[in-house]
């Protein structure tokens, strides 16, 4: 008996769709905050784009601007020019400034100077003796600088 009661209870009262969670759902209507207008989002992704600018430059400058350790000659010159090795550094420099300064740096005097010697240009990074260098940039430049002796 019980149980017909239940039955009734149940046929008089359920609607098709009570339990729906999509019919739920849409009658909360949940707010969704709206808080990144198009202004917002492109002055961030202006500040991101200047952020990434900024540090590609100083991780560049930070590159290209280490210090230059530089070994002064012995002033004996009774020491053989391979076993004297320094550092020295040229950045798009023309041939007759990169051949006064490696006069300069390893005390010695460079012949054989190419008549258009203005025309060329070099950039590099060397740590080593002033033989191996000049074989460097003779082979770099196709000239035929030496060492007077």
């Amino acid at each position: 008996m019980d149980i017909d009661r239940e039955i009734d209870f149940i046929a008089k009262y359920y609607k098709e769709g009570l339990f729906n969670a999509d019919k739920a759902l849409r009658q909360i209507k949940p707010k969704i905050r709206k808080s990144w207008s198009w202004p917002r989002i492109a002055a961030v992704s202006s500040v991101i784009i200047v952020l990434g600018a900024t540090a590609a430059l100083l991780i560049r400058n930070s590159y290209y601007s280490k210090p230059t350790v530089e070994i002064e000659n012995p002033s004996s010159t009774n020491v053989p020019l391979e076993s004297v090795s320094k550092v020295i550094d040229f950045d798009d420099a023309p041939l007759p400034v990169v051949i006064d300064r490696i006069n300069s740096v390893y005390d010695v005097e460079v012949i054989n100077i190419p008549v258009d010697a203005d025309e060329y240009r070099l950039s590099l990074h060397y740590e080593g003796n002033v033989l191996d260098l000049l074989e460097a940039i003779n082979e770099i430049l196709g000239t035929d600088l030496e060492i007077e002796k």
